[in-house]
């Protein structure tokens, strides 16, 4: 569900960037709010789950309806999002994500979580999540990713079971933060440069929208089947179907 993500793993069940009721909101309306196009699954119905993982300050990824509605699980965020985190929730208890390669995992049942830092001090901030479990692990990068040599590395280390990332293209001028979401290059080049066994588009849903990015944002879809022919048996097509992997 765009960003959305219910992940199981063994007996453990994460809620990644849970944005499930209303809209979302960019500061102010007028500026940019959007409305999700495909309904999202009912609050009522994701069934129990561990913790919640919140990976970007945004509130598209950080819903506050959406995170005071849920259960009062550990809510797990990374630095950037930290104080975002704390005002939108209530009740929970927040743990802060340490990022890939200081040997700092935060375990959440069967599973360890860190993050993946951009490199950038000033927004737009766009992290990545890892989550692991022995020597696999599913990599989250909703407005894709440049690696760098050394994170190139730490994540070699690993079998990249799943690649979870953006294939649109959205960019806006530059004194709004340019790219946004990088497009489909980058998201072929991180499947190769991970060698990644599966990969899903996340972040890609074409929303309801009004305001001012609406109007200046240049918006480049994925198309399914040109990344089937490209990806091959590597690409899985989601809307609200399980990947078992």
């Amino acid at each position: 569900m765009d960003t959305s993500w219910w992940i199981k793993w063994d007996d453990t069940v994460l809620i990644l960037d849970p944005w499930l009721i209303g809209s979302e909101v960019d500061g102010f309306s007028w500026f940019n709010e959007q409305w999700h196009a495909t309904p999202p699954v009912p609050i009522g119905e994701i069934g129990n789950y561990d913790a919640i993982i919140v990976s970007q300050s945004y509130s598209d990824h950080c819903h506050g309806n959406t995170l005071k509605a849920m259960e009062k699980v550990p809510v797990c965020t990374t630095p950037s999002a930290r104080k975002r985190v704390e005002k939108e929730t209530a009740g929970n208890r927040i743990e802060v994500l340490q990022e890939l390669g200081t040997d700092e995992w935060l375990e959440i049942g069967d599973v360890e979580l860190a993050y993946l830092d951009p490199g950038r001090k000033l927004d737009p901030i766009y992290n990545g999540i890892v989550i692991r479990k022995g020597k696999k692990v599913v990599v989250y990068f909703p407005h894709g990713f440049t690696l760098n040599p050394k994170q190139l590395r730490q994540l070699r280390d690993y079998e990249v079971e799943l690649l979870i990332t953006s294939f649109s293209l959205f960019k806006l001028p530059a004194f709004l933060g340019g790219a946004v979401n990088p497009g489909k290059e980058n998201a072929i080049r991180l499947v190769n440069e991970l060698g990644a066994r599966k990969v899903v588009h996340t972040h890609d849903e074409n929303k309801h929208a009004r305001g001012l990015v609406k109007k200046i944002a240049r918006v480049v879809y994925p198309d399914p089947e040109d990344l089937r022919s490209i990806l091959k048996e590597r690409f899985e097509y989601l809307q609200y179907e399980t990947l078992e992997l």
